[in-house]
């Protein structure tokens, strides 16, 4: 038989370890969320979704989409975002492992850029004139895919391989006669009065940024990703109801991080970029045609499987329609 000596130490143990095990619970898992340099990832930093769902996120804004996927490969984070292109990547890195559970924007991500009094209303008129985008990109690739649907050779333009962020000013001094490029560079330009939109590429190609994750973290943690997807949706409703508004938070989060983008250069992102976000079999036909592109142009050598799982999404929307009026 046990004495009383002995009980109260044991009570207390128990007492202290029924303490412990309700604080675990009531403790907020922290998501580490690899964002890349798109108009809503700052709208994300400078506007707290995440608290409503009782969620933290850690949000890391990666300079370029091969280094996100690479932190994803590596465990260093439980979900990223990349485009078609950068989805094939990670599919063919990772092809048992990968899950797309959404996207985040799509549609006329890419824009071509003239001069503010240019005269030209065609790609035609601009064979052999000096162009630029950045080789290697999806703005090389919807370009390519947009001169092979119009009878058009890239052998026709005099190509420049230029960092987006050169671009205006090479366009301003008349180094270049356009550019092309992915948002936010183009409406930079716009806002500035250095340029103004020779066309985009949305009925080209849907060019969708996916949500990624992992199968693994995704069936662990349900609740977690179903939570994030539902502040995601929030986000997006934020900038269809109050673009003025996010485009305001997005510049100040912009100038915190370091970089100067103007209110109304995100407002015109803002309107142009379809930011919900869905998933159905359109977007994953769309991730599958740019990576039958990319293989005919001999970039990747086999078109990965995609692995997609709706259940979340659908789930995310339930919640957040639920919490709309909190």
């Amino acid at each position: 038989m046990m004495n009383k000596k002995m009980i109260l130490p044991v009570l207390f143990t128990a007492i202290l370890l029924a303490g412990c095990t309700t604080n675990e619970k009531q403790e907020t898992k922290t998501i580490r969320y690899g964002g890349q340099y798109y108009p809503g990832e700052f709208l994300l930093k400078g506007q707290d979704f995440w608290s409503k769902y009782d969620i933290k996120v850690e949000h890391t804004i990666f300079s370029s989409g091969s280094e996100n996927n690479e932190a994803l490969i590596s465990n260093n984070i439980d979900i990223n975002v990349g485009s078609d292109s950068k989805t094939n990547a990670l599919f063919t890195a990772i092809p048992d492992k990968a899950l797309v559970i959404g996207t985040i924007q799509k549609g006329d991500r890419y824009t071509t850029i003239i001069k503010p009094d240019s005269n030209i209303k065609s790609w035609e008129e601009l064979k052999g004139k000096t162009v630029a985008t950045r080789f290697g990109t999806g703005a090389e690739a919807v370009l390519r895919r947009y001169y092979e649907e119009n009878g058009l050779k890239w052998e026709d333009f005099n190509y420049v391989n230029m960092n987006v962020e050169d671009m205006p000013q090479a366009l301003e001094s008349g180094q270049i006669e356009a550019f092309t490029a992915w948002s936010i560079t183009p409406e930079i330009a716009e806002a500035n009065d250095v340029g103004k939109p020779l066309m985009s590429y949305g009925d080209i190609a849907l060019v969708p940024v996916s949500i990624h994750t992992t199968k693994e973290f995704a069936e662990e943690h349900e609740d977690l990703v179903v939570k994030f997807l539902a502040a995601q949706m929030d986000k997006a409703e934020y900038i269809k109801q109050h673009p003025k508004q996010a485009a305001e938070i997005a510049a100040q989060a912009a100038e915190q991080q370091g970089i100067q983008v103007s209110s109304e250069a995100f407002e015109k992102a803002f309107d142009r970029i379809n930011f919900e976000i869905e998933l159905n079999k359109e977007i994953i036909t769309a991730i599958e045609d740019t990576g039958q592109f990319l293989k005919d142009q001999g970039k990747i050598d086999n078109i990965p499987q995609i692995s997609y799982d709706t259940r979340y999404i659908e789930k995310a929307r339930e919640l957040h329609e639920s919490k709309k009026n909190q």
